[in-house]
């Protein structure tokens, strides 16, 4: 079978009507809502299975990180994985603080058909986003040091009181890809803070979305490297812990550390 002819074949996912009008509303009012229980309700009305491996593996009661693959195709949004994680972590953690999600500031070069969508326009979605559900925006722009810090510091206020989600890629186009740079430093903060972190690799079997968690690791650096090493290490250490839990032709820029990782 050609592979233009199995992308056809894949579920198409959009977010379901009952639970938009009242997202849309609070997004334009500003009114807080749970990501953990719209993330329910879109997994409720979603049609399409769903498969949770490795779940067990995290704490009950201890605050953790997930690192996400930042999976995406046309007809599969970001989103909606980060809603199923949410709902799953949140069904078996009962009465814990919902998981947060760190989200990029803004992207580019994105459309809608032929029509280019101005930067502007996804940093007011992102950011009303962030407003209603209480979540992180880390800006984008490395080269954003204050504003990068600030995001920081609230994301280790997060973890004192539950688990964080991260997709350090940003961006994505359905294989691994080299996250912006700074974000291998910021999740070696996290980790020198001694929070776990879980790799989360999320991808497609047929019909069936996977998302599977691996063993947690750490991110120890030489402390002779330069910032900009570091940062590249620190990359490609955790973008390889979420690769090896991937089919082979998910690995993508990684494919060479993925292979020297398990060889």
């Amino acid at each position: 079978m050609e592979r233009n002819e199995i992308s056809s074949k894949r579920p198409k996912y959009s977010f379901p009507k009952r639970p938009l009008l009242p997202v849309a509303f609070a997004m334009l009012l500003g009114r807080h809502r749970s990501f953990a229980h719209d993330s329910a309700l879109v997994m409720a009305n979603s049609p399409y299975p769903r498969r949770f491996e490795g779940f067990e593996r995290l704490p009950e009661d201890s605050s953790f990180v997930l690192v996400m693959n930042h999976f995406n195709r046309a007809g599969l949004n970001t989103y909606h994985a980060a809603m199923a994680v949410s709902a799953e972590v949140a069904e078996r953690r009962p009465g814990r603080r919902e998981l947060s999600w760190l989200l990029t500031s803004e992207w580019y070069g994105r459309r809608i058909g032929p029509i280019k969508i101005p930067v502007a326009v996804t940093r007011w979605v992102f950011g009303r986003g962030g407003l209603i559900y209480d979540l992180v925006i880390l800006p984008r722009r490395p080269e954003l040091v204050m504003a990068r810090a600030s995001s920081l510091r609230r994301v280790l206020a997060a973890l004192k009181g539950g688990p964080v989600g991260i997709t350090p890629e940003a961006a994505g186009s359905g294989v691994l890809i080299e996250p912006p740079p700074g974000n291998g430093l910021f999740l070696a903060t996290l980790s020198r803070h001694g929070y776990p972190l879980y790799p989360l690799a999320v991808f497609e079997e047929g019909s069936t979305l996977v998302l599977r968690i691996g063993e947690p690791f750490r991110l120890t650096l030489d402390h002779g490297m330069s910032r900009e090493e570091a940062d590249r290490r620190a990359r490609e250490e955790s973008m390889t812990a979420v690769g090896r839990l991937l089919p082979r032709e998910y690995w993508g820029v990684y494919a060479g550390a993925v292979e020297r990782s398990l060889a």
